[in-house]
């Protein structure tokens, strides 16, 4: 593969690692703060049995979803990982291809 397609590919896949790494955040912010406040605002209008059990519930769900964001934000990281093993071994197979005599 060409030098400067390896690079194209290598920067691509970082690209894309960053940009799975940016969501989780924000799904995460989002599930902790925005979610864990409506919860908050029925709950504290709404005294009953059935709030709580409500509440739980909704708490389970956003913990869930920040799991979820986790395991994003482990992708990415993956991918980050994979990348740069390919890109090193992508370098040294075209040093090698430029030594190569048939």
């Amino acid at each position: 593969m060409p030098q400067p397609e390896i690079e194209m590919h290598f920067t691509e896949i970082m690209g894309l690692s960053r940009q799975l790494k940016e969501l989780a955040k924000k799904i995460t912010r989002y599930s902790e703060d925005e979610l864990m406040q409506r919860i908050f605002e029925i709950k504290t209008g709404w005294n009953s049995a059935c709030a709580d059990i409500l509440a739980k519930k909704e708490g389970e769900i956003v913990k869930d979803i920040c799991k979820e964001a986790q395991r994003l934000n482990e992708m990415a990281v993956e991918m980050e990982e994979q990348a740069k093993k390919m890109y090193r071994c992508e370098k040294a197979n075209s040093q090698i291809a430029v030594f190569r005599n048939y």
